[in-house]
C-alpha cells in the first residue's frame, strides 16, 4: 500500500468574481483540432480578460519559472492563455466572460467504471490543473512513493490509482492491445502483466488539466526500481479541454485525466 498522503497547494489568481456555471463539459472537453494556432500577444486583450491573463501569468511564472528560464516562461504564458480561453470567449475583437466550469466543489460526479486494459507509462510525480476560480492547483507525490501513470488506448484516458495494490506478474499476450501499445511507447517488449482491483469510487470534475510531470524508463532497459528512480523526467503541458476527474481522499483513490485531443504516441503524451 502506498503512503496515504501527497502535497497540495493553490496558486491564487483571485481575478475573477464568482459566476454560476452555465455548462460543464461542452466544447471545452472535446477535441477542437490538433493543429493549435499560436497564442497571440496579451496586448489583444482588454478589461477583465487582460487582468486574468496577467494574474494567471504571474502565478504560473512564479511556479514554473523560478530560475527565469525562457523555456519555462513559455509554459507560464501558455497557462495564462489556457486560463483566459477557459473563462472568456472571443467575439470579434472583444473577449466575453463565460462560465466554463462548475463552482469549486460542485462539479458533476460520476462512477469511475472500468478502465479496461492499461499501459504503464511511468511514475507520476506532479500534476496541475485550473479550477473554477481560475486558480492553479498543484498536486505532487513524494519522489519515493510516486504511483504509476496508466494510459487506456480504448478510452484515450490517463488513469492513476495511488492506493491500488498490484498482484503477481503474469506473462502478457504479445499481440494484446496493451502489449502492442507498450511496445510503441517504451521501444521494448512487455515482460509483465499485472492485475489489480480498480477502486469502486465516484470521481468529480475538478477543473481543466494544465501540466503533468512523470518519470519513465522508455527507450531504455527496464528500470527495476518501483518508482523508476533515476530515469528521465518529463513535463507535458496538456492542450485545451483535458478535464481532471478525481475521487475523495488523500491521496485520492482514482485520478482521471480525459478529454480534448489527449493521446499517446511513441514520442510521448501529446495534446
Amino acid at each position: 500500500m502506498r503512503a496515504p498522503h501527497y502535497t497540495y497547494r493553490t496558486a491564487v489568481v483571485g481575478a475573477l468574481a464568482p459566476q454560476e456555471a452555465s455548462r460543464v463539459m461542452g466544447e471545452h472537453l472535446s477535441c477542437s483540432g490538433i493543429h493549435v494556432a499560436k497564442d497571440p500577444k496579451p496586448s489583444v486583450l482588454s478589461g477583465d480578460a487582460r487582468k486574468l491573463w496577467l494574474a494567471a501569468y504571474e502565478n504560473a511564472n512564479g511556479y514554473y519559472n523560478p530560475g527565469n528560464d525562457p523555456k519555462n516562461q513559455k509554459t507560464a504564458k501558455a497557462t495564462a492563455w489556457k486560463t483566459v480561453r477557459l473563462f472568456f470567449a472571443q467575439e470579434g475583437k472583444n473577449w466575453v466572460r463565460r462560465a466554463a466550469l462548475p463552482p469549486v466543489g460542485q462539479g458533476p460526479v460520476t462512477f469511475l467504471g472500468t478502465p479496461g486494459d492499461l499501459v504503464d507509462l511511468g511514475a507520476l510525480l506532479e500534476y496541475t490543473y485550473i479550477d473554477a476560480d481560475a486558480n492553479l492547483q498543484i498536486c505532487r507525490f513524494p519522489d519515493s512513493d510516486s504511483p504509476p501513470l496508466f494510459w487506456s488506448p480504448r478510452n484515450r484516458t490517463l488513469y492513476v490509482f495511488p492506493t491500488a495494490e498490484s498482484q503477481a506478474c503474469a506473462k502478457p499476450d504479445p499481440w494484446g492491445t496493451s502489449a502492442v501499445m507498450f511496445r510503441r511507447w517504451a521501444q521494448r517488449e512487455a515482460k509483465c502483466e499485472r492485475v489489480f482491483d480498480v477502486p469502486e469510487v465516484d470521481v468529480q470534475l475538478l477543473g481543466n488539466m494544465d501540466t503533468l510531470i512523470y518519470r519513465s524508463d522508455k527507450w531504455h532497459d527496464k528500470n527495476p526500481d518501483p518508482n523508476v528512480a533515476g530515469s528521465q523526467e518529463y513535463i507535458h503541458q496538456l492542450g485545451d479541454g483535458v478535464g481532471l476527474w478525481q475521487s475523495a481522499g488523500n491521496p485520492p483513490g482514482a485520478i482521471v485525466m480525459t478529454g480534448g485531443c489527449l493521446d499517446v504516441e511513441e514520442r510521448g503524451i501529446i495534446h
